[in-house]
């Protein structure tokens, strides 16, 4: 792929489930987060240092050199993957380098979970031990994409409200949503206290959680947690008032806009 199409992909990427490329300020960080994103986002294993600068340059309209790249890269560890291809080589980043970006975001968030891809069973356990069962008052979901897991996982919460938006026309195959509305309709019986409700335009994407005084945002929808490589962050409401208080504006608008599903 050439520097010109690598930067029309990146230009059309939604990066908003990954760290924000702003708190990157050193040469490595900017460089593993393109590294990352191409990755998870295009399914692009590897680059060199001139692609990566290229992007960074083009895309984000920060100053960087591939040199100043390939020097940080020598002394990242095992933060990244070195390949040597011809005369120039090629990068990946690895788990470290990815705790490394996390790491930055500390400021403001209670705690960071980790998905790993192949694992859905821990990541369902990670999810409901130790975020859901964290979280203070009633919770309102938004997720786009609903299947037999998501109500698995809801099944563990207990005596708090939960009000759960989805868009039912997303499932693919008409014979999936009637499955999923049959089992939703046996689970409603023994669940009362969560109240699910579609929504009827095509203008939802994100994944998150609002509670009391948490905001916990997915990369992943609940369903697909676990299959490929994900993140959870959980932001502290007091430290982070702006984006919490305008997701719960959407939340409550497209609420009133949905129809419960029976």
């Amino acid at each position: 792929m050439n520097e010109s199409e690598l930067t029309k992909k990146f230009s059309a990427i939604d990066s908003s489930d990954f760290p924000d490329f702003n708190l990157c300020k050193k040469p490595l960080e900017k460089a593993l987060w393109v590294l990352w994103v191409a990755k998870e986002k295009l399914g692009i294993k590897k680059l060199t240092a001139e692609q990566i600068a290229t992007v960074v340059i083009d895309v984000k309209e920060r100053s960087i050199d591939a040199k100043s790249i390939t020097n940080s890269f020598n002394r990242a560890g095992e933060k990244i993957h070195t390949y040597k291809e011809n005369e120039e080589p090629s990068f990946e980043i690895m788990k470290p380098g990815k705790d490394q970006l996390l790491s930055l975001s500390k400021e403001g968030y209670i705690e960071l979970f980790y998905f790993e891809p192949g694992k859905k069973y821990t990541s369902s356990k990670i999810l409901s031990e130790k975020i859901l069962k964290s979280l203070r008052g009633d919770l309102r979901i938004v997720d786009p994409y609903c299947g037999e897991r998501t109500l698995h996982i809801l099944e563990d919460i207990k005596n708090i409200k939960v009000k759960f938006l989805t868009r039912i026309d997303n499932f693919k195959k008409e014979s999936k949503k009637k499955k999923f509305l049959g089992d939703l309709k046996d689970f409603k019986k023994e669940n009362s206290n969560v109240e699910f409700r579609d929504y009827p335009h095509t203008d939802i994407h994100d994944r998150y959680i609002i509670s009391t005084d948490s905001l916990v945002i997915l990369g992943h929808s609940i369903k697909d947690l676990g299959g490929k490589e994900s993140f959870a962050i959980v932001l502290n409401k007091n430290k982070n008032e702006t984006i919490f208080q305008a997701l719960l504006e959407n939340f409550n608008r497209r609420w009133k806009q949905s129809k419960a599903l029976q």
